[in-house]
């Protein structure tokens, strides 16, 4: 199969009766190869064809925000993996992909495609999945940047009252930047916080302690309602340039923090934060190290 660009248009040449005619697909590339299959009555089990129905009916399921990157991720997969048939892929294809690339976001894009791999099992697309046990990835350094109550007030001095509120809310609520811009003053009821998170899916209640109600008192003509996560990145690199590079964290960081002071406080942050592993709470959010007590 071969799209023809004409102008602005792709266009795919068929034979109608004696004929060869020209048929417009549109300008955009996705949709015109797309297009171009469905005429051809092309029904071969290839990534294309299995990336195709894993955005129609499993992409849509998950965050905005997610939506946006798998679905970069899954274009550079089609171009690299997409003319292969499913059954044709094994387990070096992936660490050939891994190595050619070298970073963390080829691990990224392989574990997408694994389990885009793992759905076509349960279409019946594929037997197994070969990249079901794949261990191999590149490097990834942990995150370790730790953040203490003094320099989260440096910080917040020099912010606009916009940002200043929201590292102040991340600090004592531990929530994940998406739910705590969607807080408006109806989440703060019956003495509580009331935020039912993007990512899981789960409702959290955090209880409102004096700290958050002041935090409350200042958000009231603030909320962040049309608000994006791109502007808020925005509004983070114009804040990057009125400190020194070592002086500026991200919010994932007050998220962090927030687990330490759970866990100094013996509490549980896995539970708090709602990961459905320790693993991933003691590897990514608990940095300050544990706390040992001298033998006497």
């Amino acid at each position: 199969m071969k799209l023809h660009k004409h102008g602005k248009n792709y266009r795919l040449r068929l034979k109608d009766g004696d004929k060869w005619v020209w048929v417009n697909l549109g300008s955009d590339e996705r949709a015109a190869t797309e297009k171009a299959e469905d005429l051809l009555g092309i029904s071969i089990n290839n990534f294309t064809k299995a990336a195709r129905r894993y955005r129609e009916e499993v992409l849509y399921t998950k965050s905005p925000k997610t939506y946006v990157v798998q679905d970069r991720q899954l274009d550079k997969l089609i171009t690299h993996f997409g003319h292969f048939p499913l059954e044709a892929i094994e387990p070096h294809h992936a660490i050939e992909y891994l190595d050619h690339y070298g970073n963390v976001s080829a691990n990224r894009e392989i574990a997408l495609m694994r389990h885009v791999l793992t759905k076509c099992r349960h279409w019946g697309m594929l037997k197994i999945n070969p990249f079901l046990s794949l261990q191999y990835r590149n490097p990834e350094g942990r995150r370790d940047r730790v953040v203490d109550y003094r320099e989260l007030k440096f910080v917040m001095k020099r912010a606009n009252a916009r940002e200043r509120y929201l590292m102040w809310l991340v600090y004592l609520t531990g929530l994940r930047r998406e739910d705590a811009l969607s807080i408006t003053d109806m989440s703060f009821r019956d003495g509580f916080l009331h935020v039912t998170e993007g990512k899981t899916g789960k409702k959290v209640r955090i209880e409102v302690s004096p700290s958050l109600a002041k935090v409350r008192a200042k958000l009231a003509p603030l909320y962040f309602q049309g608000i994006s996560e791109s502007g808020i990145d925005s509004a983070w690199q114009r804040l990057r340039k009125k400190l020194q590079p070592y002086e500026l964290f991200q919010l994932k960081d007050l998220r962090a923090a927030y687990a330490g002071e759970i866990e100094d406080q013996g509490g549980d942050a896995t539970k708090s934060l709602g990961h459905s592993s320790r693993t991933v709470t003691q590897n990514h959010y608990l940095r300050n190290g544990r706390i040992n007590k001298p033998s006497r």
